[in-house]
């Protein structure tokens, strides 16, 4: 958020995403789901959707905060996590 406040004079705008945990073919979670099968169930069970995100949902929230529709979004955290984190996101 400082570097949002230093840069938005300028119409600069600085964020971030924070993405959850995402599956994709020859991935980590791949590699996790096929060699330790109770590991990816409790990961799956420990979100509220029930499943991982994929990277298409990542990339709508990076595509957003890249366009000209967010072009008065700027110190924000974008986390896109399926509610993973359950917390206030500060």
């Amino acid at each position: 958020q400082g570097l949002a406040f230093k840069l938005a004079a300028q119409g600069i705008r600085a964020n971030t995403v924070s993405p959850g945990n995402t599956y994709f073919d020859g991935g980590i979670w791949q590699n996790i789901e096929a060699n330790m099968p109770d590991l990816y169930a409790e990961a799956l069970a420990m979100n509220p959707t029930g499943r991982m995100a994929k990277p298409e949902e990542i990339a709508r929230g990076v595509v957003f905060l890249a366009s000209p529709a967010s072009s008065f979004t700027t110190g924000t955290n974008l986390v896109i996590d399926g509610a993973l984190t359950k917390g206030v996101q500060l």
